[in-house]
C-alpha cells in the first residue's frame, strides 16, 4: 500500500496544503475522499497553484481495518517521542505506530521544502458516535477564515486535553494543522462530507478557483441538513479518561452535541456508574472498543 494518494506540483507559486487521511485505521472515509477528488484533479486537469499533496497515515492499521495495534498514532506526536523513535531507527514490524508515524513525517518534511505562500495541513477523521461534524484547531487560529469556511462546529483548546495530535505538532512548525471531523464512521455521509469539504478548502486557501470547486462541490446543501442548531465555537470543560482496563461502556444514544446535565448517568465501568460532573454539551462519546477518551463535556463560546 502506497502513503502518497497524490502529489500536484504547480509551476505557479502558491500554498502546500497536505491532507491526511487514515491516522487511525478503521477510519476509511479520508482516504476515499482524498482518493475522489485528486481522482478528478488528474482527470479534469484542473488549474490550480502551489503544490496538494495526499498522504496515508497507518498503513498497517488501514490494511486490517482496525484503529491502531500498539497505541493511537494520533497521541504519539510530542517532540520528544518523534525525536526517540527517529534516533531508535524504528523498523517496519516493530513498533507499528512509530514507524508508521516517522514514515508520515519523513513523507511531509519531504514535500515541506519549497517556497510557499502558507503551509496548511488537514487531518480527516470520522467519530464513532453520531453529529461528528466539527473542526478541531488550537484557539488562536480558530477565527481562520480558512477553517470557517467549512461551517462545522469550531471545538478549540483540546490540544490542553490531548497530548501528541498530529494537528498541534504541524502547528508548532508553522501550518495551519487542524483535524476535519466528518461524521460517523463508515457512513456515505461522511465521505460526502470530506469530499465536499475537501474542494471548499481548495478554494478558501486560493489553491483552486472557485468555478472549478463549485462544479464538483454541493458542500452546502450537505452541510444545511445537519448544522442547524449545532454550536458555533465550543471550549472543553471536561474529559473522561479510560483505560482497556476499566471496561468502560458508555450509555446508548448519545451524539456529540447533546445537552445533559450535571448527575445525568452517561457510562459504566468496573467501578459502577459514571455521571456527568457539571452541565454542558456531550462531546465524541466512545461507541467503539479501542480508545481512552470515553467522553469529554464541553461549553459554547460566545
Amino acid at each position: 500500500m502506497d502513503r502518497v494518494i497524490g502529489d500536484f506540483i504547480s509551476e505557479e507559486r502558491g500554498p502546500l496544503i497536505i491532507f491526511v487521511g487514515g491516522i487511525h485505521g478503521n477510519e476509511h472515509a479520508g482516504v476515499k475522499a482524498i482518493n475522489h477528488v485528486f481522482d478528478i484533479l488528474k482527470e479534469e486537469k484542473i488549474p490550480f497553484t502551489g503544490r496538494i499533496v495526499g498522504l496515508k497515515g497507518n498503513l498497517k492499521a488501514l490494511k486490517e481495518n482496525i484503529r491502531y495495534y500498539d497505541y493511537d498514532m494520533n497521541r504519539c506526536w510530542t517532540e520528544e517521542f518523534i525525536a526517540d523513535l527517529k534516533n531508535e531507527k524504528v523498523k517496519e514490524g516493530g513498533n507499528i505506530e512509530g514507524y508508521e508515524a516517522v514514515a508520515l513525517l519523513k513523507e511531509i518534511e519531504r514535500v515541506s521544502e519549497g517556497n510557499y505562500t502558507r503551509k496548511i495541513l488537514i487531518d480527516l477523521h470520522t467519530t464513532s458516535s453520531d453529529n461528528g461534524n466539527f473542526i478541531v484547531i488550537p484557539e488562536d487560529e480558530a477565527d481562520n477564515h480558512i477553517v470557517k469556511v467549512l461551517k462545522l462546529p469550531i471545538v478549540i483548546d483540546l490540544d490542553k486535553y490531548l497530548e501528541g495530535t498530529l494537528l498541534e505538532f504541524m502547528h508548532h512548525r508553522n501550518y495551519l494543522g487542524f483535524a476535519f471531523e466528518g461524521g460517523l464512521i463508515g457512513t456515505q455521509k461522511a465521505l460526502n462530507l470530506h469530499i465536499s469539504g475537501i474542494w471548499e478548502l481548495l478554494y478558501a486557501a486560493d489553491s483552486v478557483k472557485h468555478q472549478h470547486s463549485q462544479k464538483f462541490s454541493n458542500y452546502d446543501n450537505i452541510t444545511k441538513h445537519f448544522t442547524k442548531g449545532l454550536p458555533h465555537l465550543v471550549s472543553v470543560l471536561y474529559r473522561h479518561w479510560v483505560d482497556e482496563k476499566d471496561a468502560f461502556k458508555m450509555m446508548p444514544g448519545y451524539h456529540n452535541f447533546q445537552r445533559i446535565k450535571s448527575g445525568e448517568l452517561l457510562a459504566h465501568d468496573k467501578n459502577g456508574s459514571i455521571e456527568a460532573k457539571c452541565n454542558g454539551l456531550i462531546f465524541m462519546p466512545l461507541y467503539q472498543d479501542s480508545g481512552n477518551d470515553g467522553f469529554f463535556v464541553v461549553q459554547e463560546v460566545n
